[in-house]
């Protein structure tokens, strides 16, 4: 991967695999889409009980920065600026139960930066944050975290650039492929099984640079599950709200599957682990580096968990996508701060594309 030297990226674990008739790869306002070749049979065959513990055991450096920017302090959630793009949080179709319900517990405190175990449950809603596996360009497994969050076709993915792409310029050789989506992922299991990913997209950006201060996100879209349907119907989704230049918000969640972690030993990657808190401005003193700032200490792994505003409302949504960590000149972790690319109108211009898929 291709980054500045004020960046390096979360970990990764890869596998991916899709159904017959993929649309065709094309690139539209500044976004690229690939479809995968590989068919849903033959992803569910590629990932072997072994191959996945191989996986969970290649986690990939997360992308870092270098820079120890001064952050301003949290406020409150700052409304969001007209032009704003964002959608409501969607229900599972199968019950009554709201999509806010999902993990009530986040809010113990007003702030958990060292990651607790999500507890489990087998509500729909547990199932909204999953384990995503797939393989690099050279084969090897490796592993990520993604969310389900709305969208019109009812089976798309939110995660980091960096799963799904290099970022090194290398064009079409530098997808991730053989995809494979896990809902709800603890101890090598499921409640919904596994899913396959059809179509890739990321940003323009994303692909040529590893831009990761405004476009290190992604969004896959699944094939329909041949027992469970839509995605979004069984589960639910989060919304979203992207939106220039707005950095604060208040009553954050973030959720994924670490390996690795900030002075951390316990994490495995075979539970799903949360923080909670609020997100400020990395560069408050630099009007181009907008990314997202927040205090937790998940790592490799956690790569493409999102964070989600508004958990404890009737609107949660995703505001970033956990990107990122700061490290010293040796490439050694030094905060336990974690970072999100700017989620703008270019997100939408992805969701735009998983829409069309």
């Amino acid at each position: 991967m291709s980054l500045s030297a004020a960046a390096v990226a979360l970990t990764l674990s890869p596998s991916t695999a899709h159904a017959d008739n993929r649309p065709a790869q094309g690139t539209q306002s500044g976004v690229s889409t690939a479809a995968e070749s590989a068919s849903v049979k033959e992803i569910r065959a590629h990932w072997t009980p072994e191959r996945m513990r191989q996986a969970l055991r290649n986690d990939l450096a997360l992308p870092k920065s270098s820079q120890g920017a001064e952050r301003s302090s949290s406020r409150s959630g700052i409304p969001p600026k007209a032009g704003a793009r964002s959608a409501h949080a969607a229900s599972p179709s199968t019950t009554s139960t709201t999509s806010t319900q999902f993990m009530t517990s986040a809010a113990a405190a007003d702030e958990i930066s060292v990651a607790q175990e999500v507890p489990y449950t087998t509500a729909p809603q547990y199932a909204l944050v999953g384990r995503l596996f797939f393989d690099d360009p050279t084969g090897a497994p490796h592993t990520c975290s993604a969310s389900s969050i709305v969208a019109n076709n009812k089976n798309t993915l939110w995660t980091a650039g960096h799963c799904i792409h290099m970022g090194d310029g290398t064009g079409d050789a530098g997808w991730m492929k053989n995809f494979m989506y896990i809902p709800g992922y603890r101890d090598g299991n499921g409640p919904l099984g596994a899913w396959a990913v059809k179509t890739k997209i990321t940003p323009n950006s994303w692909m040529e640079s590893g831009d990761l201060k405004g476009s290190d996100y992604a969004a896959l879209v699944l094939d329909p599950h041949p027992t469970h349907g839509n995605l979004q119907d069984r589960v639910g989704a989060f919304g979203y709200l992207f939106a220039s230049n707005v950095t604060d918000y208040s009553d954050v969640y973030s959720a994924g599957y670490p390996g690795k972690g900030y002075n951390r030993t316990d994490f495995t990657g075979e539970r799903m682990m949360f923080c909670y808190g609020n997100t400020v401005d990395a560069g408050p003193w630099n009007p181009l580096d907008d990314r997202l700032s927040m205090d937790c200490d998940m790592g490799e792994g956690s790569s493409g968990g999102s964070m989600v505003h508004g958990k404890n409302s009737t609107n949660p949504q995703i505001v970033g996508a956990i990107s990122h960590h700061e490290a010293d000149g040796n490439g050694n972790r030094i905060s336990n701060d974690q970072f999100s690319s700017i989620h703008d109108s270019q997100a939408g211009n992805v969701i735009d594309a998983a829409n069309a898929a």
